[in-house]
């Protein structure tokens, strides 16, 4: 907390002078979550630039990219002149961030949220880079507000049930999500165990796989719509948490972003899985 508020100080100093100078800080983002984060703060007008997978709001179809998160153009970025750059970990290559840095570029690479606390955190982070640190904590303690009423709802579950969690990127690239990864922890989130066990990270759909999970519902997130085609994988069709409807197929970076749409993420999870009868009979 200490150094966070120092942070904020230095950056309400260098962005103050700027404001009285008549600038505002020109900023780019380089991660979907950040980019809504940004919009959510109503500091939108800052953005000169964003990548590939910013797509949410509507908006920032408007705004130039500068491509992939994983493969950041040097000279894309810079053209942009940016004040500052957000980015998250996965942010690279690492070499064109430091070229950044070295041409005057404040690059800020923020910490992959994995829980529902580590996404306010987050939120409250880019409030604090931006100079708008309480507007950040007002938004942090409304979205807890309703984080903590969803989860204080699935504990009334009793026994978790179980997600067969699939990410989609067309037909030839559809995984399952197993340990360690943002689908896991949303799952986590809401009370449920990931149905596929043994596994860590994201690994090519495997049939048997998939019939062996009998989940208790079944989360899909398309990198955009209409990715997964179930006539293509009968074995899904056929487990009977698809044929009665527990099902959820939505936005890859609604489910997996951790940014200021969580609560909607894990409302629409929470709405697909049985109720707690319903789970304790799948159990037994």
């Amino acid at each position: 907390m200490i150094f966070r508020a120092l942070v904020w100080l230095l950056l309400a100093t260098a962005f103050g002078s700027s404001a009285q100078a008549g600038d505002s800080p020109r900023v780019v983002t380089a991660d979907g979550a950040i980019t809504e984060i940004v919009y959510r703060l109503g500091l939108e007008s800052l953005l000169v630039g964003v990548d590939t997978t910013s797509g949410y709001p509507e908006q920032t179809e408007s705004l130039p990219k500068i491509g992939y998160l994983r493969a950041l153009p040097f000279e894309g970025v810079l053209a942009l002149k940016p004040d500052l750059l957000i980015t998250s970990e996965q942010a690279a290559p690492e070499e064109n961030l430091e070229r950044l840095a070295r041409a005057g570029v404040q690059v800020e690479k923020l910490p992959s949220a994995r829980t529902p606390e580590a996404a306010l955190e987050r939120i409250v982070t880019v409030g604090g880079l931006l100079g708008e640190a309480e507007k950040a904590e007002v938004l942090a303690s409304e979205l807890r507000s309703k984080i903590n009423r969803i989860q204080q709802a699935s504990e009334t579950r009793g026994n978790p049930p179980t997600v067969l969690f699939i990410l989609a990127a067309g037909n030839h690239s559809v995984m399952l999500a197993g340990e360690g990864t943002s689908a896991s922890a949303l799952l986590d989130a809401v009370g449920a165990v990931n149905a596929v066990s043994g596994i860590q990270g994201y690994k090519p759909a495997n049939r048997e796989a998939i019939l062996a999970s009998r989940p208790d519902a079944i989360v899909i997130a398309e990198s955009t719509p209409g990715q997964f085609a179930i006539d293509s994988w009968p074995e899904v069709e056929r487990l009977d948490a698809w044929q009665n409807g527990r099902r959820l197929v939505a936005n890859g970076m609604l489910l997996l972003g951790f940014g200021p749409r969580l609560p909607d993420a894990m409302a629409a999870v929470n709405e697909v899985l049985p109720a707690p009868s319903n789970v304790a009979a799948n159990d037994s």
